[in-house]
């Protein structure tokens, strides 16, 4: 909920301006409650299988690993953002939360992407693939990734919400534009590869359903907040930071929960029998 709230002048003004419109924020917190109770035992879960692997970690594991510690970070904070957002009202807890909102907001999709892109190099660039498959280049791409990910989360702490808005509809864009990229190469070697035979080959089949997976993820959780920002102009000042912002930006939060427990499923791990 912090997107609203990176200053305390924001934070006042909305207030006033939603005071008597809050089914928007409401909606809101109870999608980020749901996410915090459900994902941070699935995020847990899923760092304690990686983290207790008797065999080497895969390429993608490792982002993963990365990608897990982001959303269980996500889901501790918050508890912490929902209570002083209606109880403790703190400036400085604010930003704090906010900068945890901010490092998920935008590390989050973009350690799906390493993941989409190592599948893709994988299946497209095989030969390539193995020159790189050492887990010190994984290990660095991920220390590039979080060094990415805190200076944006920084920036958009300083910036308005009016910015960051932009800011975030542009860089959802552009890893979305990528995963698709990565989908349909992928894609055009499954076909090219067995030409007038039914079976694909399981690794080739099991990194398309990784990356289709992962694209439909960011298809959901992001793509209400980049498709309204084009609407702003439709409707009036108050149901647009009210409801619509709220509702829209919301979809980001489920995500958190939401990798974990496909990764569980996939393992086996929620099987009930």
């Amino acid at each position: 909920m912090d997107y609203f709230y990176s200053n305390s002048t924001l934070s006042t003004k909305f207030d006033v301006e939603c005071k008597d419109n809050r089914a928007g924020l409401l909606f809101w917190a109870v999608l980020e409650a749901l996410t915090a109770i459900l994902g941070l035992p699935a995020n847990v879960i899923v760092l304690w299988i990686l983290l207790r692997k008797q065999t080497a970690l895969s390429s993608s594991e490792v982002f993963i690993i990365n990608l897990t510690v982001m959303d269980a970070l996500f889901c501790l904070n918050a508890p912490v953002d929902l209570y002083n957002y209606y109880f403790l009202k703190n400036t400085i807890v604010y930003t704090v939360t906010d900068m945890m909102c901010n490092l998920n907001l935008i590390g989050a999709p973009l350690f799906l992407c390493c993941i989409c892109v190592e599948r893709y190099m994988a299946v497209v660039h095989p030969v390539t693939y193995l020159g790189f498959k050492s887990l010190t280049y994984r290990a660095v791409c991920s220390a590039v990734a979080w060094a990415i990910t805190i200076a944006f989360s920084i920036s958009l702490g300083l910036a308005t919400y009016e910015m960051c808005a932009y800011v975030v509809s542009g860089y959802s864009c552009a890893i979305f534009i990528v995963m698709i990229f990565c989908s349909i190469s992928i894609l055009r070697v499954l076909r090219k590869s067995t030409p007038g035979k039914d079976e694909i080959h399981p690794m080739m089949k099991k990194a398309f359903q990784m990356v289709f997976t992962i694209l439909m993820i960011v298809l959901i959780s992001f793509f209400p907040a980049v498709g309204m920002v084009p609407f702003e102009p439709y409707f009036n000042e108050t149901t647009f930071k009210c409801y619509i912002m709220p509702v829209c930006y919301s979809f980001f939060t489920p995500s958190s929960c939401i990798q974990p427990l496909l990764y569980l499923a996939h393992a086996g791990a929620l099987s009930c029998g």
